[in-house]
Protein backbone atom coordinates (compact mmCIF):
# COMPACT_ATOMS: atom_id res chain seq x y z
CA UNK A 1 0.00 0.00 0.00
CA UNK A 2 1.74 2.97 -0.78
CA UNK A 3 2.12 5.80 1.89
CA UNK A 4 0.53 9.72 0.99
CA UNK A 5 1.72 12.92 1.86
CA UNK A 6 0.52 14.33 5.11
CA UNK A 7 -1.71 17.71 4.27
CA UNK A 8 -0.04 19.53 7.28
CA UNK A 9 3.42 18.36 6.76
CA UNK A 10 3.65 17.10 3.45
CA UNK A 11 5.55 14.56 5.02
CA UNK A 12 5.24 10.65 4.08
CA UNK A 13 2.71 8.86 6.16
CA UNK A 14 4.26 5.55 7.50
CA UNK A 15 2.54 2.67 7.66
CA UNK A 16 3.03 -0.88 8.47
CA UNK A 17 5.15 -2.73 6.63
CA UNK A 18 3.00 -5.38 6.23
CA UNK A 19 0.94 -3.04 4.35
CA UNK A 20 4.11 -1.04 2.21
CA UNK A 21 4.66 -2.70 -1.10
CA UNK A 22 8.10 -3.72 -1.67
CA UNK A 23 8.44 -4.02 -5.88
CA UNK A 24 9.00 -0.78 -7.58
CA UNK A 25 5.99 1.72 -7.64
CA UNK A 26 4.51 1.73 -11.28
CA UNK A 27 5.80 5.35 -11.64
CA UNK A 28 9.08 4.20 -12.21
CA UNK A 29 8.55 3.00 -15.32
CA UNK A 30 7.78 6.09 -16.76
CA UNK A 31 10.93 7.46 -15.35
CA UNK A 32 12.83 4.26 -17.17
CA UNK A 33 11.75 5.15 -20.28
CA UNK A 34 10.74 8.43 -20.23
CA UNK A 35 14.80 8.94 -19.08
CA UNK A 36 16.24 6.35 -21.86
CA UNK A 37 14.41 8.39 -24.51
CA UNK A 38 15.17 12.04 -23.36
CA UNK A 39 19.34 10.73 -23.36
CA UNK A 40 19.08 8.96 -26.57
CA UNK A 41 17.65 12.13 -27.62
CA UNK A 42 20.47 14.49 -26.53
CA UNK A 43 23.66 12.25 -26.88
CA UNK A 44 22.13 11.77 -30.67
CA UNK A 45 22.28 15.35 -31.05
CA UNK A 46 25.39 15.85 -29.20
CA UNK A 47 27.26 13.15 -31.02
CA UNK A 48 26.55 14.16 -35.24
CA UNK A 49 26.94 18.13 -33.33
CA UNK A 50 30.53 18.92 -34.23
CA UNK A 51 30.69 17.83 -37.59
CA UNK A 52 27.32 19.03 -38.41
CA UNK A 53 28.78 22.26 -37.48
CA UNK A 54 32.09 22.16 -39.36
CA UNK A 55 30.41 20.52 -42.28
CA UNK A 56 30.23 23.04 -45.17
CA UNK A 57 27.54 24.90 -46.46
CA UNK A 58 26.94 22.58 -49.08
CA UNK A 59 26.70 19.76 -47.12
CA UNK A 60 23.73 21.44 -45.47
CA UNK A 61 26.46 22.41 -42.56
CA UNK A 62 26.96 25.65 -40.67
CA UNK A 63 30.92 25.71 -41.85
CA UNK A 64 32.59 26.40 -38.89
CA UNK A 65 36.14 25.96 -38.41
CA UNK A 66 37.17 22.87 -36.04
CA UNK A 67 38.58 25.68 -32.92
CA UNK A 68 35.42 27.47 -33.48
CA UNK A 69 32.74 24.59 -33.17
CA UNK A 70 35.34 23.02 -30.83
CA UNK A 71 34.35 26.37 -29.01
CA UNK A 72 30.78 26.54 -29.64
CA UNK A 73 29.87 23.12 -27.98
CA UNK A 74 32.62 23.96 -24.79
CA UNK A 75 30.23 27.01 -24.21
CA UNK A 76 27.27 24.49 -24.71
CA UNK A 77 28.14 22.69 -22.37
CA UNK A 78 28.81 24.54 -20.04
CA UNK A 79 25.65 26.04 -19.69
CA UNK A 80 24.30 22.47 -19.80
CA UNK A 81 25.77 21.98 -16.21
CA UNK A 82 25.96 25.28 -14.97
CA UNK A 83 22.12 25.04 -15.24
CA UNK A 84 20.75 22.84 -12.59
CA UNK A 85 21.57 25.44 -10.25
CA UNK A 86 18.55 27.25 -11.61
CA UNK A 87 17.05 23.89 -12.16
CA UNK A 88 16.77 23.40 -8.60
CA UNK A 89 15.56 26.90 -7.21
CA UNK A 90 12.93 26.96 -9.43
CA UNK A 91 11.62 23.71 -8.72
CA UNK A 92 12.40 24.09 -4.65
CA UNK A 93 10.85 27.78 -4.34
CA UNK A 94 8.19 28.15 -7.26
CA UNK A 95 7.15 25.37 -9.52
CA UNK A 96 7.59 21.96 -7.97
CA UNK A 97 10.03 18.98 -9.70
CA UNK A 98 6.97 17.79 -12.03
CA UNK A 99 6.04 21.01 -13.53
CA UNK A 100 9.87 22.85 -13.75
CA UNK A 101 10.17 19.75 -16.18
CA UNK A 102 7.43 19.40 -18.18
CA UNK A 103 7.83 23.48 -18.20
CA UNK A 104 11.46 23.15 -19.61
CA UNK A 105 10.77 20.14 -21.82
CA UNK A 106 8.83 21.98 -24.15
CA UNK A 107 11.76 24.52 -25.16
CA UNK A 108 13.98 21.79 -25.17
CA UNK A 109 12.11 20.07 -27.85
CA UNK A 110 11.63 23.54 -30.28
CA UNK A 111 15.60 23.70 -29.58
CA UNK A 112 15.95 19.93 -31.11
CA UNK A 113 13.60 21.46 -34.50
CA UNK A 114 15.35 24.77 -34.82
CA UNK A 115 19.23 22.85 -34.58
CA UNK A 116 18.11 21.56 -37.89
CA UNK A 117 17.81 24.36 -39.46
CA UNK A 118 21.39 25.33 -41.11
CA UNK A 119 21.33 28.79 -40.05
CA UNK A 120 24.18 30.43 -37.74
CA UNK A 121 21.09 32.29 -36.00
CA UNK A 122 18.37 29.31 -35.89
CA UNK A 123 21.40 27.45 -34.35
CA UNK A 124 22.41 29.49 -31.95
CA UNK A 125 18.93 29.81 -30.68
CA UNK A 126 18.38 26.10 -30.89
CA UNK A 127 21.34 25.57 -28.19
CA UNK A 128 20.31 27.70 -25.74
CA UNK A 129 17.11 25.98 -25.78
CA UNK A 130 18.68 22.57 -25.44
CA UNK A 131 20.94 23.54 -22.95
CA UNK A 132 18.48 25.28 -20.58
CA UNK A 133 16.28 22.29 -20.88
CA UNK A 134 18.77 19.90 -20.70
CA UNK A 135 20.39 21.78 -17.38
CA UNK A 136 17.13 22.73 -15.52
CA UNK A 137 15.66 19.31 -15.67
CA UNK A 138 18.75 17.52 -14.97
CA UNK A 139 18.88 17.82 -11.07
CA UNK A 140 14.67 17.16 -10.91
CA UNK A 141 14.08 14.14 -12.71
CA UNK A 142 16.27 12.05 -10.16
CA UNK A 143 15.60 14.08 -7.31
CA UNK A 144 11.74 12.95 -7.91
CA UNK A 145 12.59 9.62 -8.36
CA UNK A 146 14.64 9.48 -5.23
CA UNK A 147 11.38 11.46 -3.76
CA UNK A 148 8.72 9.54 -5.37
CA UNK A 149 10.50 6.22 -3.72
CA UNK A 150 10.36 7.57 -0.17
CA UNK A 151 6.85 8.27 -0.36
CA UNK A 152 5.74 4.89 -1.90
CA UNK A 153 8.57 2.62 -0.53
CA UNK A 154 9.31 4.54 2.95
CA UNK A 155 12.28 2.86 4.52
CA UNK A 156 13.18 0.63 1.26
CA UNK A 157 16.50 2.15 0.81
CA UNK A 158 17.96 -0.76 -1.08
CA UNK A 159 14.72 -1.16 -3.79
CA UNK A 160 15.94 2.69 -4.08
CA UNK A 161 19.27 2.16 -4.45
CA UNK A 162 18.40 -0.25 -7.09
CA UNK A 163 15.87 1.84 -8.84
CA UNK A 164 18.74 4.45 -9.18
CA UNK A 165 20.65 1.57 -11.06
CA UNK A 166 18.16 0.91 -13.42
CA UNK A 167 17.55 4.66 -14.17
CA UNK A 168 21.68 4.83 -14.63
CA UNK A 169 21.67 2.08 -16.94
CA UNK A 170 18.44 3.78 -18.91
CA UNK A 171 20.76 6.71 -19.49
CA UNK A 172 23.91 4.61 -20.76
CA UNK A 173 21.63 2.47 -23.23
CA UNK A 174 20.33 5.56 -24.23
CA UNK A 175 23.61 7.17 -24.68
CA UNK A 176 24.87 3.43 -26.43
CA UNK A 177 22.21 3.30 -28.76
CA UNK A 178 21.60 7.28 -30.16
CA UNK A 179 25.93 7.28 -30.67
CA UNK A 180 25.71 4.42 -33.06
CA UNK A 181 22.91 4.89 -34.83
CA UNK A 182 22.89 8.77 -35.36
CA UNK A 183 26.22 9.07 -37.62
CA UNK A 184 24.23 6.14 -39.66
CA UNK A 185 21.57 7.94 -40.07
CA UNK A 186 23.43 10.82 -41.30
CA UNK A 187 25.50 9.35 -43.55
CA UNK A 188 21.80 7.81 -45.19
CA UNK A 189 20.11 10.88 -44.78
CA UNK A 190 21.80 13.89 -44.12
CA UNK A 191 21.69 16.23 -41.11
CA UNK A 192 17.91 17.29 -41.89
CA UNK A 193 16.57 13.59 -41.68
CA UNK A 194 19.33 12.70 -38.68
CA UNK A 195 18.37 15.26 -36.13
CA UNK A 196 14.59 14.34 -36.78
CA UNK A 197 15.66 11.00 -34.79
CA UNK A 198 16.63 12.84 -31.51
CA UNK A 199 13.74 15.32 -31.90
CA UNK A 200 10.85 13.35 -32.12
CA UNK A 201 12.37 11.06 -29.26
CA UNK A 202 12.21 14.42 -27.07
CA UNK A 203 9.01 14.53 -27.71
CA UNK A 204 8.07 11.06 -26.60
CA UNK A 205 10.46 11.66 -23.63
CA UNK A 206 8.07 14.33 -22.68
CA UNK A 207 4.61 12.62 -23.91
CA UNK A 208 5.88 9.50 -21.35
CA UNK A 209 7.00 11.23 -18.34
CA UNK A 210 3.85 14.14 -18.44
CA UNK A 211 1.46 10.90 -18.54
CA UNK A 212 2.66 9.42 -15.06
CA UNK A 213 2.43 12.66 -13.12
CA UNK A 214 -0.71 10.80 -11.05
CA UNK A 215 2.14 8.08 -10.10
CA UNK A 216 4.97 10.77 -9.15
CA UNK A 217 5.84 12.14 -4.88
CA UNK A 218 3.36 14.35 -3.97
CA UNK A 219 5.21 17.86 -3.82
CA UNK A 220 4.96 21.09 -1.31
CA UNK A 221 7.13 23.45 -1.97
CA UNK A 222 8.48 25.24 0.67
CA UNK A 223 9.31 28.78 0.60
CA UNK A 224 11.11 29.18 3.21
CA UNK A 225 14.45 31.43 2.74
CA UNK A 226 17.22 29.80 4.09
CA UNK A 227 18.54 30.24 7.93
CA UNK A 228 21.61 32.05 9.16
CA UNK A 229 22.97 28.41 10.34
CA UNK A 230 21.57 26.89 6.88
CA UNK A 231 23.92 29.16 4.83
CA UNK A 232 27.02 28.92 7.21
CA UNK A 233 26.48 25.07 7.13
CA UNK A 234 26.85 25.34 3.06
CA UNK A 235 29.81 27.16 3.20
CA UNK A 236 31.59 24.91 5.60
CA UNK A 237 30.50 22.01 3.51
CA UNK A 238 32.02 23.68 0.49
CA UNK A 239 34.69 24.43 2.63
CA UNK A 240 35.40 21.19 3.13
CA UNK A 241 35.05 20.14 -0.48
CA UNK A 242 36.09 23.24 -2.76
CA UNK A 243 39.77 21.60 -2.74
CA UNK A 244 38.57 18.82 -4.46
CA UNK A 245 36.59 20.45 -6.51
CA UNK A 246 38.93 22.67 -7.56
CA UNK A 247 41.46 20.13 -8.64
CA UNK A 248 38.46 18.27 -10.44
CA UNK A 249 38.05 21.02 -12.67
CA UNK A 250 41.19 20.16 -14.40
CA UNK A 251 40.04 16.23 -15.39
CA UNK A 252 37.09 18.04 -16.92
CA UNK A 253 38.99 20.41 -19.18
CA UNK A 254 40.85 16.47 -20.71
CA UNK A 255 37.72 14.97 -20.57
CA UNK A 256 35.46 17.64 -22.02
CA UNK A 257 37.53 17.59 -25.47
CA UNK A 258 36.73 14.05 -26.10
CA UNK A 259 33.18 14.80 -28.44
CA UNK A 260 34.82 17.63 -30.18
CA UNK A 261 38.57 17.74 -30.29
CA UNK A 262 38.99 14.17 -30.51
CA UNK A 263 36.66 13.61 -33.59
CA UNK A 264 38.52 16.34 -35.36
CA UNK A 265 41.59 14.13 -34.46
CA UNK A 266 39.88 11.44 -35.28
CA UNK A 267 39.01 12.52 -38.51
CA UNK A 268 42.12 14.12 -40.24
CA UNK A 269 44.69 11.16 -38.37
CA UNK A 270 42.72 8.00 -38.11
CA UNK A 271 42.49 5.22 -40.60
CA UNK A 272 38.80 4.39 -40.32
CA UNK A 273 38.90 1.20 -41.93
CA UNK A 274 37.74 -1.92 -40.69
CA UNK A 275 38.27 -5.02 -42.27
CA UNK A 276 34.85 -6.25 -41.04
CA UNK A 277 32.97 -3.65 -42.43
CA UNK A 278 32.09 -2.57 -46.16
CA UNK A 279 32.42 1.40 -44.77
CA UNK A 280 34.73 3.48 -42.68
CA UNK A 281 33.94 4.13 -39.11
CA UNK A 282 32.33 7.82 -39.29
CA UNK A 283 34.59 9.67 -36.66
CA UNK A 284 32.44 11.02 -34.31
CA UNK A 285 30.62 7.19 -34.02
CA UNK A 286 33.82 6.35 -31.89
CA UNK A 287 32.07 7.94 -28.51
CA UNK A 288 29.89 4.90 -28.33
CA UNK A 289 33.20 3.25 -26.44
CA UNK A 290 31.85 5.37 -23.67
CA UNK A 291 28.62 4.42 -22.56
CA UNK A 292 29.48 0.89 -23.72
CA UNK A 293 32.42 0.65 -21.26
CA UNK A 294 30.26 2.62 -18.79
CA UNK A 295 28.14 -0.10 -18.39
CA UNK A 296 30.81 -2.33 -18.35
CA UNK A 297 32.98 -1.11 -15.99
CA UNK A 298 30.35 -0.18 -13.50
CA UNK A 299 29.43 -3.35 -12.50
CA UNK A 300 33.10 -4.94 -13.04
CA UNK A 301 34.68 -2.11 -10.74
CA UNK A 302 31.75 -2.60 -7.74
CA UNK A 303 32.78 -6.49 -7.61
CA UNK A 304 36.34 -5.80 -7.69
CA UNK A 305 36.29 -3.53 -4.51
CA UNK A 306 33.76 -5.74 -3.02
CA UNK A 307 35.97 -9.21 -3.53
CA UNK A 308 39.69 -7.43 -2.57
CA UNK A 309 38.27 -4.49 -0.37
CA UNK A 310 34.82 -4.99 1.56
CA UNK A 311 35.88 -2.64 4.61
CA UNK A 312 37.04 0.09 1.72
CA UNK A 313 40.57 0.56 3.47
CA UNK A 314 42.41 0.22 0.27
CA UNK A 315 39.92 1.46 -2.46
CA UNK A 316 39.37 4.66 -0.18
CA UNK A 317 36.79 7.06 -2.18
CA UNK A 318 39.71 9.53 -2.23
CA UNK A 319 42.00 6.75 -4.03
CA UNK A 320 39.55 6.14 -6.06
CA UNK A 321 39.18 9.71 -7.47
CA UNK A 322 43.27 9.61 -7.72
CA UNK A 323 43.40 6.78 -10.13
CA UNK A 324 40.76 8.77 -11.77
CA UNK A 325 42.60 11.62 -12.62
CA UNK A 326 45.78 9.13 -13.27
CA UNK A 327 43.71 7.24 -16.18
CA UNK A 328 42.12 11.03 -17.92
CA UNK A 329 45.69 11.97 -18.29
CA UNK A 330 46.71 8.40 -19.76
CA UNK A 331 44.04 9.41 -22.12
CA UNK A 332 45.19 12.41 -23.13
CA UNK A 333 48.57 10.87 -23.63
CA UNK A 334 47.45 8.27 -25.26
CA UNK A 335 45.96 11.02 -27.85
CA UNK A 336 49.28 12.31 -27.84
CA UNK A 337 51.40 10.00 -28.86
CA UNK A 338 48.95 9.31 -31.74
CA UNK A 339 48.57 12.84 -32.71
CA UNK A 340 53.08 12.60 -32.57
CA UNK A 341 53.05 9.42 -34.71
CA UNK A 342 50.77 10.78 -37.69
CA UNK A 343 52.58 13.88 -38.00
CA UNK A 344 56.23 12.10 -37.90
CA UNK A 345 54.83 8.90 -39.94
CA UNK A 346 52.78 11.22 -42.47
CA UNK A 347 50.26 8.82 -42.56
CA UNK A 348 46.80 7.79 -40.73
CA UNK A 349 47.09 5.83 -37.24
CA UNK A 350 45.36 2.83 -36.04
CA UNK A 351 41.77 3.42 -35.17
CA UNK A 352 43.37 1.80 -31.96
CA UNK A 353 44.77 4.67 -30.76
CA UNK A 354 41.39 6.89 -30.37
CA UNK A 355 39.73 3.37 -29.26
CA UNK A 356 42.32 2.78 -26.18
CA UNK A 357 42.19 6.41 -25.17
CA UNK A 358 38.28 6.13 -25.01
CA UNK A 359 38.97 2.83 -23.13
CA UNK A 360 41.03 5.03 -20.61
CA UNK A 361 38.82 8.05 -20.15
CA UNK A 362 35.60 6.00 -19.33
CA UNK A 363 37.49 4.02 -16.70
CA UNK A 364 38.68 7.55 -15.25
CA UNK A 365 35.37 8.79 -15.59
CA UNK A 366 33.74 6.16 -13.71
CA UNK A 367 35.99 6.24 -10.74
CA UNK A 368 36.24 10.11 -10.13
CA UNK A 369 32.71 10.85 -11.05
CA UNK A 370 30.49 8.30 -9.18
CA UNK A 371 32.81 8.42 -6.43
CA UNK A 372 32.49 12.16 -6.03
CA UNK A 373 29.20 12.60 -6.84
CA UNK A 374 28.78 9.67 -3.86
CA UNK A 375 31.46 11.82 -1.45
CA UNK A 376 29.52 15.25 -2.51
CA UNK A 377 26.59 13.74 -1.19
CA UNK A 378 27.75 12.11 2.15
CA UNK A 379 29.22 14.67 3.46
CA UNK A 380 26.10 17.01 2.25
CA UNK A 381 23.83 18.33 5.37
CA UNK A 382 20.31 16.55 4.44
CA UNK A 383 19.01 20.06 3.71
CA UNK A 384 21.86 20.99 1.06
CA UNK A 385 22.25 17.74 -0.85
CA UNK A 386 21.00 19.21 -4.22
CA UNK A 387 22.97 22.16 -3.66
CA UNK A 388 25.77 20.57 -3.31
CA UNK A 389 25.27 18.07 -6.04
CA UNK A 390 24.84 20.84 -8.32
CA UNK A 391 27.75 22.66 -7.30
CA UNK A 392 29.78 19.78 -7.98
CA UNK A 393 28.24 19.51 -11.43
CA UNK A 394 29.96 23.15 -12.05
CA UNK A 395 33.43 21.75 -11.60
CA UNK A 396 32.22 20.64 -15.40
CA UNK A 397 30.57 23.56 -16.29
CA UNK A 398 34.15 25.34 -15.27
CA UNK A 399 36.04 23.47 -17.16
CA UNK A 400 34.06 23.98 -19.95
CA UNK A 401 34.97 28.01 -19.88
CA UNK A 402 37.95 27.11 -20.01
CA UNK A 403 37.64 24.77 -22.92
CA UNK A 404 36.33 27.27 -24.79
CA UNK A 405 39.25 29.38 -24.93
CA UNK A 406 41.58 26.66 -24.74
CA UNK A 407 40.60 24.38 -27.49
CA UNK A 408 41.12 27.24 -30.49
CA UNK A 409 44.75 26.77 -29.62
CA UNK A 410 44.45 23.80 -31.54
CA UNK A 411 46.39 23.52 -35.23
CA UNK A 412 45.85 20.23 -36.24
CA UNK A 413 42.76 20.66 -38.01
CA UNK A 414 43.46 19.48 -42.14
CA UNK A 415 40.18 20.80 -43.01
CA UNK A 416 40.64 24.61 -42.58
CA UNK A 417 43.06 27.06 -43.86
CA UNK A 418 46.55 27.35 -42.13
CA UNK A 419 45.53 30.61 -41.40
CA UNK A 420 42.88 30.26 -39.55
CA UNK A 421 44.34 27.17 -37.05
CA UNK A 422 45.67 27.41 -33.52
CA UNK A 423 48.92 27.19 -33.03
CA UNK A 424 49.61 23.53 -31.46
CA UNK A 425 50.51 20.69 -33.60
CA UNK A 426 48.00 17.85 -31.99
CA UNK A 427 50.69 15.98 -30.48
CA UNK A 428 51.24 19.23 -28.68
CA UNK A 429 48.25 20.15 -27.48
CA UNK A 430 46.96 17.26 -26.50
CA UNK A 431 50.65 16.35 -24.23
CA UNK A 432 49.96 20.21 -22.55
CA UNK A 433 46.54 18.06 -22.06
CA UNK A 434 48.03 15.84 -20.62
CA UNK A 435 50.23 17.13 -18.30
CA UNK A 436 47.63 19.78 -16.50
CA UNK A 437 45.82 16.87 -15.55
CA UNK A 438 48.90 14.82 -14.28
CA UNK A 439 49.82 18.23 -12.19
CA UNK A 440 46.27 18.03 -11.21
CA UNK A 441 46.53 14.24 -10.25
CA UNK A 442 49.91 15.18 -7.97
CA UNK A 443 48.08 17.99 -6.45
CA UNK A 444 44.90 16.28 -5.38
CA UNK A 445 47.54 13.61 -3.71
CA UNK A 446 48.36 15.91 -1.39
CA UNK A 447 44.73 17.27 -1.07
CA UNK A 448 43.35 13.94 -0.57
CA UNK A 449 45.39 13.11 2.31
CA UNK A 450 44.56 16.39 4.36
CA UNK A 451 40.44 15.81 3.59
CA UNK A 452 41.25 11.95 4.81
CA UNK A 453 42.97 13.50 7.82
CA UNK A 454 40.38 16.00 8.43
CA UNK A 455 37.52 13.81 8.04
CA UNK A 456 39.07 11.74 10.22
CA UNK A 457 39.59 14.22 12.90
CA UNK A 458 36.26 15.07 12.64
CA UNK A 459 34.92 11.50 13.37
CA UNK A 460 37.23 11.18 16.58
CA UNK A 461 35.80 14.15 17.93
CA UNK A 462 32.11 13.34 17.01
Amino acid sequence: MSAHSSPQTGQPHRTPNSQVAHGHPLGFWFFFWGEFAERCSYYGMRTILPIYLTASVSMAGLGLTDNDSGSVMSWFKMGCYMLPLLGGFLADRYFGKYWTIVGFSIPYVIGHFLLAIPHWTMVVIALVLLAAGSGVIKPNISALLGQTYDQQRPGQERLRSAAFMWYYLAINIGALLATLALPELNRRLGFAGAFQFPTWLMVLALVIFAAGKPLYATEEIDRTPPTPAERRARWETLGRLYGIFGLMIFFWIGYEQNDNMWVFFIRDYVDLRVSLLSAPVPPEQLQFINPLFVLLLIPLFNGLFRWFDPQMKIFTPIRKILVGFILGAAASGMMALAGLLAETSATKVSILWPALAYVLLTAGEVLLYGTGLELSYAIAPKNMKGFVTACFLMTAAVANFVNSYFVRLYGGSLKDAIEVRGPLAPSVFFGITALIVLAAAVAFFFVGRRFDANSANRATAS
